[in-house]
């Protein structure tokens, strides 16, 4: 058996590496549609939607009718006693203990209570139904928030796949140097010195190289978190960096500050909050207001010293009332409680102008640097033509003994600094147009 045990188990251990090695395809709006079904924390956030719409059914229960039935049995070993006056038991004495009713007794009764007047209850239902629009708006905020992290976290792993390109094909040109420099160094052309700069190069970028596939890894893992990707695979993003129409429009302050006020969640949220606690303080003055309802009950009752349930006799009573109850005092408790509310109001009153202010500081430095990152942009852009054409240039110059390979290097360095640089650009301005999408309110999973 451990014979037979031993090519099982290194059966599982390959599969499990191959399995792991899997690479998935993945977009951007794949991966946005999976976070909408898939991430924890918006899945915790829909059950508590859900949970608030309960509370606001309990809340509106207070306003329908109450009925209950109860029934019950009592064995009473000594005779319940009821107190008459003497002249009414045929005694003497001012009043006299009389002993009744049955050993064995039987009860039962229907119970009615509907509310006709209770305006706190009905303005707390107006709470819970704004409490329940809060939690939506919580929820589609939550949205807008996995939606800027997860693209900051897709367009971070394309940037650093893009790198690891560069890189490897950086690698290439630098080990063909590398072997070029020893060639002319065993033929005594070229200093050792050329061999060990060329030699440093090869493995800086190696370290370079093992660096970026490590946080390509790591990367990976959390998108797959955000997204709830709980397959063993790695993710390859199938998008590529470049700049799409929709994210070279540029947006003016004034425009921003008009969209981004129709729009963003938490402006919204924060105004539903401010609604909330101005129906809480109303909620807290209808205290004072009496409450009016209907009341009701229908009763059968029985007694006697057996347990011969045919010849019970069950008297029935029932009776349909009107019952008015009209607070007085109740130690300042409602004055305290409206003045919280009273001041809760004012506070989400500041929170909001607060709220405001940075959204105003936001737009304004996101578009400052939407500014800075086109100009950069085009930059990058011209400076790769450049590292370029000098690349190709010095390449010619090299080949026909014109130049050196230091100058080949460095010409080669300029140019991988020159496309990392420019793949930088591109991702920043791609960052910085979804964080400007977020800070508008139009971002959506």
């Amino acid at each position: 058996m451990k014979i037979l045990n031993i090519p099982l188990a290194l059966l599982l251990l390959f599969s499990g590496k191959a399995l792991y090695a899997q690479e998935k395809d993945l977009s951007l709006a794949e991966a946005l549609a999976m976070a909408a079904k898939g991430n924890k924390e918006l899945q915790i956030q829909t059950l508590e939607e859900i949970r608030y719409q309960e509370i606001t059914r309990e809340t509106k229960s207070r306003l329908l009718p109450s009925i209950s039935a109860t029934a019950g049995y009592s064995r009473y070993f000594d005779r319940q006693v009821i107190f008459l006056p003497g002249t009414f038991a045929g005694t003497t004495n001012p009043v006299q203990d009389v002993a009744v009713g049955g050993k064995n007794a039987f009860n039962g009764f229907l119970s009615l209570n509907q509310p006709v007047f209770m305006e706190n209850a009905r303005r707390q239902k107006q709470v819970a139904v704004i409490n329940e629009k809060i939690q939506k708006e919580k929820t589609t905020d939550l949205e807008s928030q996995l939606a800027f992290q997860i693209s900051g976290s897709y367009y971070g792993l394309l940037l650093m796949n893009s790198q690891l390109s560069l890189q490897e094909q950086s690698l290439l040109r630098n080990n063909r140097a590398l072997q070029d420099t020893r060639a002319l160094f065993a033929q005594g052309r070229s200093l050792k010195v050329d061999t060990l700069r060329s030699f440093i190069a090869v493995e800086n970028l190696k370290s370079s190289i093992s660096y970026l596939r490590n946080n390509i890894e790591v990367s990976g893992i959390q998108l797959k978190r955000l997204i709830g990707l709980n397959e063993v695979v790695s993710i390859k993003p199938t998008d590529s960096l470049h700049i799409g129409q929709d994210q070279a429009r540029f947006y003016t302050l004034e425009e921003a500050l008009k969209t981004a006020g129709l729009n963003r969640q938490d402006i919204r949220l924060q105004q539903l909050t401010i609604e909330q606690q101005e129906k809480q303080w109303s909620a807290s003055k209808a205290e004072r207001l009496p409450q009016a309802s209907i009341v009701g009950q229908y009763q059968l009752q029985a007694q006697a010293d057996n347990l011969h349930l045919g010849s019970y006799t069950v008297p029935r009573t029932s009776f349909l009332g009107f019952q008015v109850s009209v607070p007085i005092f109740n130690g300042n408790r409602t004055n305290a409680q409206i003045n919280q509310a009273r001041i809760k109001v004012r506070q989400e009153n500041i929170r909001l102008n607060e709220l405001k202010e940075e959204m105003n500081a936001e737009l304004a430095a996101i578009i400052s640097r939407w500014k800075e990152a086109r100009a950069q942009l085009l930059i990058q852009k011209t400076t790769v033509n450049a590292a370029e054409l000098n690349y190709t240039m010095m390449n010619d110059r090299y080949k026909n003994g014109l130049s050196s390979r230091l100058e080949l290097t460095d010409a080669e360095l300029a140019l991988t600094q020159g496309q990392i640089n420019y793949l930088q650009s591109v991702y920043t301005l791609k960052v910085l147009s979804v964080e400007l999408q977020r800070s508008l309110g139009l971002l959506k999973l």
